[in-house]
Order: C-alpha cells, then structure tokens, then sequence
C-alpha cells in the first residue's frame, strides 16, 4: 500500500468514526451519503461493509428506539429507566443551555446516554461534571421542548 493510499485509508477512517459517534445513521446509504458529501466518493455498499466490519461497528437500538449503528465504545450506554430516575435531581435551562444535576458521580452516565439520542432529539452535545451537565441544544429556540423531552425521558418532575 503505497503512502498516499495508506493516508487516505486513514483519513477515510477518521471520517467515518466520527460520523459514527457524531450523527444517528441506521442504514449503509446513509453512511455512503455522508461520506459522499465530505468528498469520499465511489463508496460502494461493498467498502461501507467491510469499513463497519473493520471498526467493530454494531447496529444497536439508541434511546429513541432507533436501529442505528454504533462503535463498541459506545455500548456503555446506561439503560435501566429505575436507576436513572433515583439519581436524576433536577433539569433547567437559562434560555442558552439545560443544566442537570445528579446524584455524585451519576453525570458521566447519564451524560453518555443524551449524547447518544443525538442531534435528532435536539441535543447537540453534553459535559459532564461529577454532579452536573451542560448540555447544548441545536437549537435556542427550542429549548424548552428540549428540556420537557429530557424531563420526560429521565421522569423528572419540574
């Protein structure tokens, strides 16, 4: 494999890792897709196979219910509702960004599991404290629909 064909395997790689962790894809079109527009063409059901194969990509249910591809980084996801909702103390938003607040060491967890549910469910990503997470919705405007549907998932009363 010469040079050049080493690093575009290899920036190819990276691209596709982070649509992985970044966006919510449930099928290889999708991912072909993707690829195509950040400039990776010709790629054939054939290379998105063998791409998903090689990166221990498995296709698994995200907190929406969604088939979706993920990394096996990611399947630490947590998924018991009852614990979640004995650790979950409160969700708020100051019209930039929703705050929530955990019980010591619940954040990172719970943290992981929005951040899962993606920019579909109008999260655009989180951080995690000890006891608090930031999290960034797409959109302002929509924040408090966003922080009701948290609300809702985690069954947090307001």
């Amino acid at each position: 494999m010469t040079s050049t064909r080493k690093e575009k395997e290899s920036l190819l790689v990276h691209a596709f890792k982070k649509l992985l962790k970044e966006q919510c894809y449930g099928s290889q079109g999708q991912l072909a897709t993707a690829l195509a527009e950040q400039g990776f063409k010709d790629m054939s059901q054939a290379k998105i196979s063998r791409l998903l194969s090689k990166l221990g990509a498995v296709k698994t249910r995200n907190t929406n219910n969604e088939m979706i591809y993920i990394l096996p980084d990611e399947l630490a996801v947590p998924k018991s509702k009852q614990s979640i909702e004995s650790v979950v103390l409160s969700v708020k938003h100051n019209n930039m960004q929703i705050i929530l607040k955990t019980g010591i060491g619940a954040a990172p967890l719970i943290s992981r599991m929005l951040d899962s549910m993606g920019e579909s469910a109008g999260i655009l990503g989180t951080l995690a404290g000890d006891d608090t997470i930031f999290i960034a919705p797409v959109n302002v405007n929509r924040i408090e629909e966003i922080t009701q549907s948290i609300r809702q998932l985690l069954a947090v009363k307001e």
